[in-house]
């Protein structure tokens, strides 16, 4: 343990000043980072959303944007047939329809940065320094607005007619 502690405080030198409060195995835990989903998040009487349906990776933290723009289209397509008791199992099939590309999409996307960026970063022993071409491209506020521009093209409010 206080090899461990040792470790997080050259890794996080601001924290150095709490790690004795970790006295126990018990208090650590491991994030397991995965990036899956059901291939039918649907039947009969049953329709799952957010994680229960798609588990989102930690990359961009996008993952509870998804799930409120779930709960949103559900809503959307779900509201009204549910106040008349009159939900069938291809309302269910569209809530997955419009929801399971952007979440394909922006999946593989996280796959992409994680594999291709954050991969490289975790197995170098060197300080990680943002490149200059990144700093620039941040300052350029269309540039610097493509992923949230991306998330929310997994957005579409959907306006359908009431039973």
């Amino acid at each position: 343990m206080e090899q461990f502690r040792q470790s997080i405080a050259e890794v996080w030198p601001e924290l150095a000043d709490r790690v004795n409060e970790l006295q126990d195995w018990k208090q650590v835990s491991v994030l397991s980072v995965e990036s899956s989903r059901l291939p039918c998040w649907y039947r009969r009487g049953l329709l799952l959303i957010g994680d229960a349906a798609h588990v989102m990776s930690p990359v961009g933290g996008v993952g509870i944007n998804y799930a409120i723009q779930d709960a949103v289209v559900t809503a959307n397509v779900l509201g009204g047939k549910l106040a008349y008791g009159i939900v069938q199992l291809r309302d269910l099939a569209t809530v997955q329809r419009l929801r399971e590309w952007p979440t394909r999409f922006i999946q593989a996307y996280q796959g992409l940065l994680q594999k291709n960026v954050f991969v490289s970063v975790f197995n170098s022993d060197q300080p990680f320094t943002v490149p200059l071409w990144t700093k620039l491209m941040l300052r350029i506020p269309f540039i610097r607005d493509i992923p949230g521009r991306i998330i929310a093209l997994g957005f579409r409010p959907v306006h359908l007619k009431e039973p």
